[in-house]
């Protein structure tokens, strides 16, 4: 199940089918863009520049042209790459795991993640009704994504908890704070914290919400 990839995942042709070695070297080129978006995006926010990003991949700014066209496309390829990166790496629960096992670790995932991400992601939140084009439908995917993100942690939580139906909606909305990228960005660069702190905190703090919603 991954959620941040389930609106963004696109058919890219048929399995087994041979890649031409031109079409292999322009996906290598445009990944390694994409790649250094991602640090750029991450320290710079939405306003990275295509001149930042060449210098970070090793290419001239014609080369990011030629293969993303524009800025914006540039920007919006790299956010929705690590959308999917995102989805694709939160750990599962086993069928009858252990809710104190899966909890920290789900944590650990998601604000290393969030921190991996950096800047740009909680400006993708904070700016997301002002935004346009491409970055306001990447803006849209995360929110989905999001949205999907702590409705599945809340009722798994509650499920694996021994607890049948849906939690309550005050513990939906804790989840969503302590799932949120404003925390780890809050707790990162406010309180001088590790990432792994953050997690730690976050877990505790759920697994004590979890345990005052089935009294």
């Amino acid at each position: 199940m991954s959620y941040y990839a389930d609106s963004m995942r696109v058919d890219n042709g048929e399995v087994g089918a041979r890649t031409p070695l031109v079409e292999e070297q322009r996906q290598l080129a445009r990944d390694r863009i994409k790649r250094a978006a991602v640090e750029v995006l991450r320290d710079k926010g939405l306003g990275a520049t295509v001149e930042e990003v060449a210098i970070v991949a090793g290419v001239s700014i014609r080369t990011v042209f030629r293969h993303f066209g524009t800025r914006d496309h540039m920007i919006a390829s790299a956010l929705r790459a690590q959308l999917i990166h995102y989805g694709d790496t939160l750990p599962r629960p086993r069928v009858d795991g252990p809710l104190e096992d899966w909890l920290p670790a789900l944590l650990q995932a998601v604000h290393g993640l969030n921190a991996e991400l950096g800047r740009a992601y909680w400006e993708l939140a904070a700016l997301g009704p002002t935004l346009e084009g491409e970055l306001a439908e990447a803006a849209a995917q995360r929110r989905i994504g999001r949205t999907k993100l702590v409705a599945w942690a809340a009722s798994t939580a509650w499920r694996l908890a021994g607890q049948k139906g849906r939690p309550p909606k005050w513990l939906f909305d804790t989840f969503a704070i302590h799932l949120s990228a404003f925390a780890t960005r809050s707790l990162v660069a406010d309180f001088d914290q590790d990432p792994s702190e953050v997690a730690e905190a976050s877990s505790r703090a759920l697994l004590a919400a979890v345990e005052a919603a089935r009294r």
